[in-house]
């Protein structure tokens, strides 16, 4: 049996070289095809809370990336916010850590 990775440390890192490789603009139409296929089911209890997110920022540019463990994220650069999700098991406001990690790789691919 092959033992599961525990490191905290050693997880976060191999997220976010799965974002930095992973992470591009996502355009609208592509957020709603992927708001379309999380949330099938407008009654969904994370349906709302993504929709809403994106409401809160409309006009904005958002960026979309997704680590080796199918972690997704959605980052408004503009206001400096964003939401993760994996698909089928749950969803939240990334914290300001992640935030900055974010900040960073989105500003290096600018830059």
């Amino acid at each position: 049996m092959e033992h599961e990775n525990l490191d905290i440390g050693s997880i976060v890192g191999e997220r976010r070289r799965a974002v930095e490789e992973s992470i591009q603009l996502i355009s609208r139409e592509e957020l709603a095809t992927l708001q379309q296929s999380l949330f099938a089911d407008p009654l969904h209890p994370w349906a709302e809370p993504f929709q809403r997110f994106l409401q809160e920022h409309r006009g904005s540019l958002f960026y979309h990336g997704v680590t080796h463990d199918q972690v997704q994220v959605i980052y408004c650069r503009e206001q400096e916010k964003g939401i993760w999700f994996t698909p089928g098991v749950g969803m939240g406001i990334l914290q300001p850590k992640a935030l900055e990690q974010l900040r960073e790789i989105v500003d290096a691919r600018l830059g």
